[in-house]
């Protein structure tokens, strides 16, 4: 890589070169039973040139041929840009934990057994489907202004997909659990709450009405997020498309709402010290007590619009960078969740949902089946809500929050957020 970094500046071309290299195990089983056990690595690199400020791009995976790399970048360099390369930044992060990275295939078997077996012990009558997978990755960046970054990182994910069948009823629940270190590992946790939502989908019930509050759990709070992320982003900024544009700095969200992106949390999959472009990288206030604050840029994109970049370029495998976000953080309430829920007469709790991110997303509106709900009176669970509809529009429900939980939960490892409470939401069930 280096020698073609000289190259660039042989021919006085400013650039930069990005490259992953990956090891990935999966283990899977279905119905029950070890499926397969799948090893895989996966390299690559991809090249961006700039010149006459004009971008252009060229990747490929595996043994990557120098001069037929610049040759394609230079080649697709039509792209006006006003960006300009970061300088002389020269970071190695290492963030991953060694018993973790040691963690064998053997291991990795035992642990799905273990968590079907105890499953199994209980609920005889279930299918279980388990996937886990190891991934341990390393990323280069270095460019002609002195750049030089390395980041490596290793996780652990599991995946439990439990299948109860009731003659024509079928129950689906899912649970997940992504670590970056072995220590913070807890598959009892993640069983119990699979166990919670068996025990309290024995009774399929109904709402008494089609208006009353919602709680959505930590893996259910991604429909209200996503209108705001993605309003947020600077590529959407440029485009004139984003309906937060006019609102930096006001209050448009309930005051008990604050979402940060933070990639300096030590507990998220995403966090870095720097971005694939080789910014530093920092807190962004999305939103600060209901008050809309930062967009969030890569270079090119902050370039045309005028903006100061934040450290939030990203590449999605070897792909160009584009805005993105590390490790979203919500702050949470005072309340705990049954406290929460024994406030109410009647209230569903949301915890899986079909088709989010449907529809019209930047405008916030959403009508999501909800694949797991269960319905609660008076503080107790009486069943689960089946053939019902939740829908309504995020960004109205944020600014008018009943209730934040005290507990949080990481989602998918870059996710860290309570429980949110609308006061208010449609629900339609199917009679």
């Amino acid at each position: 890589m280096e020698d073609l970094i000289k190259k660039l500046k042989d021919e006085s071309i400013e650039g930069d070169l990005f490259s992953r290299r990956g090891v990935s195990t999966l283990v899977t089983f279905e119905a029950n039973k070890l499926k397969s056990i799948e090893s895989s690595e996966s390299s690559g690199i991809g090249l961006r040139v700039i010149i006459d400020k004009r971008i252009g791009y060229a990747s490929q995976y595996g043994i990557y041929e120098p001069e037929w790399l610049l040759d394609k970048a230079k080649a697709t360099a039509t792209i006006e840009t006003k960006l300009k390369l970061p300088e002389a930044l020269n970071v190695k992060e290492e963030s991953y934990d060694e018993n973790l990275d040691r963690v064998s295939i053997e291991y990795l078997t035992n642990l799905g057994k273990g968590i079907i077996d105890k499953i199994l012990d209980s609920y005889p009558e279930v299918i279980c489907n388990v996937n886990i997978s190891k991934d341990k990755g390393e990323a280069l960046l270095i460019n002609t202004s002195g750049v030089n970054c390395i980041r490596k990182r290793v996780s652990l994910g599991i995946g439990v997909h439990v299948n109860r069948i009731k003659g024509t009823d079928m129950l689906d629940v899912y649970e997940e659990i992504t670590v970056k270190r072995l220590d913070n590992l807890d598959t009892d946790k993640l069983i119990s709450k699979i166990f919670y939502a068996l025990e309290s989908s024995k009774n399929i019930v109904r709402p008494s009405k089609s208006q009353l509050p919602v709680i959505f759990t930590p893996k259910a709070t991604y429909v209200l997020f996503l209108p705001i992320i993605s309003a947020l982003s600077g590529k959407i900024l440029l485009m004139g498309a984003s309906p937060l544009q006019d609102k930096v700095g006001k209050q448009f969200f309930d005051k008990k709402f604050t979402l940060i992106d933070d990639p300096t949390n030590v507990e998220g999959l995403a966090g870095t010290s720097f971005d694939d472009e080789g910014m530093p990288t920092k807190i962004l206030p999305l939103v600060d007590s209901g008050v809309v604050g930062e967009f969030y840029f890569d270079l090119h994109t902050a370039s045309l619009l005028d903006k100061e970049a934040n450290g939030h370029g990203f590449r999605g495998g070897l792909s160009q960078p584009s805005p993105g976000l590390t490790n979203l953080i919500i702050s949470p309430g005072d309340s705990n969740v049954k406290d929460i829920i024994s406030s109410f007469e009647e209230v569903i709790v949301v915890d899986q949902m079909i088709g989010v991110g449907q529809g019209n997303i930047l405008g916030g509106e959403f009508s999501v089946n909800i694949h797991l709900g269960f319905l609660y009176r008076k503080g107790e669970v009486v069943g689960r809500v089946k053939d019902s509809m939740v829908a309504g529009n995020a960004y109205k429900a944020l600014s008018n929050i009943a209730a934040l939980s005290s507990e949080r939960e990481w989602i998918e490892g870059s996710l860290y957020t309570p429980y949110i409470c609308i006061p208010e939401l449609t629900v339609v069930s199917k009679e």
